[in-house]
């Protein structure tokens, strides 16, 4: 019989290579977690060091592969690109989601060292404050003095790194540079001004200066009353005048510039030679006194608090009063630590988050710097006004939350806010990892459920916030979130065991694990099965066992399966837990010890209508069901293959005896005869003594024999078995009878299936071959075999009584002990006379008086049946006797056994 075919193998599925590093990587640096607590700290720290190099790595290689955008001049041309926009817009997405999921390891391996790490204030007892102090000291004994702070560096970092992965600075202002009109020029400032300036000048015959408030001026310069005279950097404020409309360009440009520099973090020494090329130093030397966007560019050895204070606050004058456009501004702004002036150019929700954390350090650094900084550095302070913006956001302890939750509400950034990997990326930021990933798995759960319940994903008994359909939340087709979530779980996870004072809930920690139990499915879509032991092995309790049991059970290749032990021994799984907890989870799937007994009463093989003289009542052809048709059902399928799970190892005797028990009696109770037949096919009674036991019993493999069972009931059994059963010998044997006689009836139908099929052959044709007679007289003697237990006090002799064994009794018995006079009264009629003799011992068997059979057969009102067919035989043997080859010699069974045909022969 053909195994049942795998339901999962026709995937058109694909997994990158990043499935495959991932799952090596946390394989090396977690399998064998070993040390005291803080190196295994930091193993999992540098398993987040080698995700996010990786996904940097990749982003980047696709990055460069990006097709290059239009300028604006490029665009301006007549130029067709249609045919590439749908190419470029899916290779921005796969970048798009790529960038993201570097940042969100880059920001996890910046905020977890933080979190879970020794606590630096510690450090801050051991040091002497020196007289004079550099501005590194005074700022690093800042840090070491606010926890906070040090938190909003790591963001305010991680934020001007994402930012230094955008396009190149000078890409982004190329299109206010183009629109200045001035070519490849870059130095030389206002070009267009100064031309017009010159020419004035030169009209007028004017020297020196221009005056604008000379007489006549207006209506001179050019037909310009609102240019510039003159070309020095305050000249624009100072006159209130404005540049030509292209130098505006370009004053924009370079302001836009600087603002991109501080943003993304770049040094003093970058930012002096962006402005020298454009011959625009004093620029750089207005924002050198407060480089906080690198905090650790170019010390000052002789540092004055006083200094950084005021020069704060001129910057907070500059943002909200001066400035000639939204870009200078808002670089004053951040120079500041203002929100107001910064938002105004800000566009994505990084932008706004690097606003509100940027003024939150510089604001906390400005305090400690009054308070520590004397009596000059607190009159400053108390002279001049400067934007507090711990004062503006509240408790500073939930700011973090506070501020994501605007982000996700504010009309500018909530869209960008509510997409899963900026969601992800903000529980991050805000410490609500935890319940993130809770939500998550409550999400998961929700739509694995949907039309019907999900085993593998199963429900969660947790109350649903209201806000789990927001799309902020991953959705169960997106595999490569899938792998980011998982392993982001998998490591906060283990973090938190090793931290004794963060525990999770039971359900909520079910919750989460619904993420793993996702990527596993998907593993197992993507025929990863060896990755999968690895990824169960990170859930919790008898849900590991759970995972391993359903994405491993359409494995049917023997070698395969072993090849999964090997890995589960690797990884301290217990196998011995995981085969014997595999049939349960299938057998309770179907309820089997609740299912009713749906065979008593509907089982038959037999046509009806009266018996004929040559074939006796004729039994139905393939009972069994159609040989072209499926095997069986799936669920009965997996309880099969769970059961050849439990063949692979050599211990579990009486929980393999038991589970092949209440599986024959589910496929019987149904009468699902297909499954039942590969059941003894595939797991024989005969090889589970043999594993189980090392009583070798039966004789070669395959040959079918029933005479397994009296060899092991005649054996003396191991000490560690019977000590299974508390000493009892009886009980043992007791069980394995229970479980050879299911399968002795199975065998029997099988056989007499068979038999059905060749009547069928002979009544169409009698001169079938010789090899036809001999499969049916082999037929004949495996079911004369196998109904020995069935008359026999079947299912009788139980360990504790069992009303299901009573209905399969009543169910099975008489239908088959009617099928089994048939067989015989076909095979007496076409292979010898003595098997409607032997119709006859059955007779005599069944009349007995303490026979049981009889008492099936009264109890379903069937002894009118019975007796008939027995009549039908007697009839065909007097028959056949009187028959001239019939007189022949007896043979020499009918000698042992005292019979004549004589006795039957109808003489005229």
């Amino acid at each position: 019989m053909a195994q049942q075919p795998s339901p999962y193998r026709q995937t058109v599925i694909r997994a990158g290579d990043e499935v495959e590093f991932f799952s090596g990587e946390l394989d090396r640096h977690l399998t064998d977690l070993g040390g005291t607590t803080e190196e295994k700290r930091a193993q999992v720290f540098k398993l987040v060091d080698s995700y996010h190099a990786y996904s940097r790595k990749r982003a980047d290689r696709l990055r460069e592969r990006q097709p290059r955008k239009p300028t604006l001049r490029e665009n301006e041309m007549d130029i067709d690109d249609n045919e590439t926009d749908d190419l470029t817009i899916n290779f921005d997405e796969e970048y798009r989601k790529a960038e993201e999921e570097a940042q969100t390891w880059d920001l996890l391996r910046r905020m977890l060292p933080l979190e879970y790490g020794q606590d630096e204030t510690s450090q801050l007892k051991q040091r002497t404050k020196p007289s004079i102090q550099s501005r590194d000291q005074w700022w690093n004994d800042f840090m070491l003095s606010d926890s906070l702070a040090r938190e909003q560096k790591v963001v305010l970092e991680w934020l001007q790194s994402s930012a230094s992965q955008g396009p190149p600075v000078d890409d982004i202002v190329s299109h206010l540079q183009e629109s200045a009109e001035r070519g490849d020029i870059l130095a030389h400032g206002w070009l267009h001004t100064r031309t017009k300036i010159k020419l004035q000048k030169s009209v007028n015959g004017y020297q020196g200066p221009l005056d604008p408030r000379a007489f006549g001026f207006a209506e001179s310069h050019l037909s310009s009353n609102t240019l510039v005279t003159q070309l020095d950097p305050d000249a624009i404020t100072r006159q209130a005048r404005k540049l030509e409309t292209q130098d505006d360009f370009f004053e924009r440009a370079i302001w836009l510039g600087c603002f991109e520099m501080l943003r993304r973090g770049y040094s003093m020494a970058e930012i002096r030679e962006w402005c020298a090329v454009r011959t625009e130093l004093w620029r750089a030397a207005s924002i050198a006194p407060l480089p906080l966007a690198n905090p650790e560019d170019e010390d000052q050895p002789d540092f004055d608090p006083r200094s950084l204070v005021l020069w704060r606050r001129m910057c907070f004058s500059t943002a909200r009063d001066g400035g000639t456009s939204d870009y200078d501004r808002a670089v004053y702004g951040l120079l500041a630590g203002d929100i107001a002036s910064v938002e105004k150019v800000c566009e994505t929700w990084d932008d706004l988050l690097f606003a509100h954390y940027n003024a939150l350090l510089r604001t906390r650094f400005d305090s400690y710097l009054v308070k520590h900084g004397g009596d000059e550095a607190a009159r400053v302070a108390q002279q001049f006004p400067a934007f507090n913006a711990v004062l503006h956001h509240g408790d500073p302890h939930s700011v973090s939350k506070r501020l994501v939750t605007l982000l996700e509400t504010d009309s500018r950034t909530s869209t960008e806010a509510t997409r899963p990997s900026k969601a992800l990326q903000g529980a991050i930021v805000a410490h609500e990892l935890g319940r993130y990933l809770t939500n998550q798995g409550l999400v998961l759960a929700k739509h694995a459920n949907q039309r019907s319940k999900s085993n593998l994903i199963p429900p969660v008994d947790l109350q649903v916030p209201d806000d789990l359909t927001h799309p902020k939340y991953f959705n169960l087709s997106d595999h490569n979130s899938l792998r980011v979530l998982s392993h982001v779980l998998i490591i906060f996870s283990t973090l938190n065991r090793l931290s004794e004072t963060r525990i999770i809930s039971d359900v909520r920690q079910e919750a989460m694990e619904n993420i793993i139990a996702a990527y596993i499915s998907y593993l197992r879509l993507a025929n990863l099965e060896e990755m999968i032991p690895l990824y169960c092995s990170k859930l919790h309790g008898q849900r590991v066992y759970q995972a391993l049991s359903r994405n491993l059970i359409h494995i049917l290749d023997n070698d395969a399966r072993r090849v999964q032990i090997s890995i589960m021994n690797r990884l301290g799984i217990s196998v011995s837990e995981f085969v014997k907890r595999q049939p349960e989870v299938f057998l309770s799937d179907v309820n089997d010890l609740l299912q009713p007994c749906e065979a008593k009463g509907k089982f038959k093989v037999l046509e009806d209508g009266p018996a004929t003289l040559k074939y006796g009542r004729i039994v139905k052809p393939d009972f069994f069901g159609d040989d072209e048709a499926e095997d069986f059902d799936q669920e009965e399928g997996h309880i099969i293959c769970s059961l050849e799970w439990l063949m692979l190892t050599d211990d579990l005797f009486v929980e393999t005896c038991t589970y092949v028990i209440r599986a024959y009696k589910y496929f019987l109770k149904r009468a699902r005869l297909r499954a039942a037949r590969a059941l003894f096919q595939r797991v024989p009674g005969r090889e589970i003594i043999r594993r189980k036991t090392g009583i070798l019993v039966g004789g070669e493999e395959g040959d079918g024999s029933i005479e397994w069972f009296a060899e092991f009931a005649a054996s003396e059994l191991p000490e560690e078995l019977l000590a299974l059963y508390g000493g009892d010998k009886e009980a043992v044997i007791t069980q394995v009878r229970n479980m050879w006689e299911l399968e002795c009836l199975v065998k029997a139908l099988d056989s007499m299936e068979t038999l059905s099929s060749l009547a069928g052959l002979a009544r169409e044709d009698s001169t079938n071959s010789r090899e036809m007679w001999q499969h049916t007289s082999k037929e004949v003697r495996a079911a004369k075999a196998c109904m020995q237990p069935v008359l026999k006090g079947w299912l009788l002799e139980t360990i504790r009584p069992d009303p299901d064994f009573q209905a399969l009794r009543e169910a099975y018995i008489p239908e088959t002990v009617l099928a089994l006079v048939s067989s015989l009264h076909f095979a007496g009629a076409t292979l010898s006379r003595d098997y409607l003799l032997e119709c006859m011992e059955l007779a005599a068997v069944v009349a007995e008086k303490s026979s049981a059979v009889s008492q099936e057969f009264v109890k379903s009102g069937r002894m009118k049946e019975l007796v008939e067919a027995f009549a039908s035989c007697s009839k065909a043997l007097a028959i056949f006797a009187s028959e001239k080859k019939a007189t022949s010699k007896g043979t020499k069974k009918i000698r042992e056994h005292g019979w004549s045909r004589e006795l039957w022969s109808v003489k005229p």
